[in-house]
């Protein structure tokens, strides 16, 4: 309970960096690694201090960009809400993360990066179910970066709610600090939109929305992904 806590105290509950975790099943491992990511993998990193809230999600299989865009080479995706002062505190966790995917002989290295909410989630702000999540990985077009942030976080995500499927969204930053020698996160923004109904809802609602709904004026196309994730239920 956090009714009676100090203001100062209450940071201890709140989130301040995302961790977000790429992995992928060593070649015919699914089912055993798919035991290990939802028991002893995310029972440990559960647990650790540092982290409010673990999620695990599974690449759809569907392709609401209808071959636009390939999506990321990792089947799942977790995201970890840290409560860090500074997100290179995260050091240790990510080292025990790397530790666990190392000794686990179903599993690949996992991709892992830094990153930390960009602005205000908008609007559902709580869901009786667990939603799927549509997932745009974006960077701005070189020298508007900072343009492109404030355009996203500002009015696209809130442009995006135009999708009748897409009932809420929230923009993640990259973080200065990222774990050296990992896998590059490539994308300085994410945009998280969680989603009631199915990946074809996604599809049939862009096909309904006038064209000029949605502009892109700072946006990397070349440098872009999105993709659905459901929720991993194994």
């Amino acid at each position: 309970m956090t009714d009676n806590l100090t203001p100062f105290e209450l940071l201890a509950h709140q989130r301040s960096h995302v961790m977000v975790v790429l992995s992928e099943p060593a070649s015919n491992s699914a089912d055993s690694f798919l035991t290990w990511y939802q028991g002893d993998y995310l029972n440990e990193v559960a647990a650790d201090s540092r982290v409010l809230g673990a999620k695990h999600y599974e690449r759809h299989d569907v392709d609401v960009t209808q071959g636009h865009y390939e999506p990321l080479p990792y089947t799942y995706l977790a995201f970890y809400d840290l409560c860090l002062d500074g997100a290179e505190q995260a050091q240790p966790l990510i080292s025990r993360i790397k530790e666990l995917h190392d000794s686990a002989p179903s599993a690949q290295a996992p991709a892992i990066w830094m990153y930390y909410p960009l602005g205000e989630k908008v609007g559902l702000q709580q869901l009786d179910a667990e939603p799927m999540l549509t997932l745009a990985f974006a960077n701005g077009v070189a020298g508007r970066e900072a343009e492109f942030r404030e355009w996203y976080v500002t009015r696209h995500i809130r442009h995006a709610l135009n999708i009748r499927a897409l009932v809420s969204g929230q923009c993640l930053c990259r973080t200065q600090f990222q774990d050296p020698g990992a896998p590059s996160p490539d994308y300085e923004v994410i945009a998280v939109y969680e989603q009631l109904g199915s990946a074809e809802d996604i599809i049939e609602s862009f096909n309904t929305i006038p064209a000029e709904t949605f502009g892109f004026p700072t946006m990397d196309d070349v440098r872009f992904k999105e993709w659905v994730y459901r929720p991993v239920t194994g």
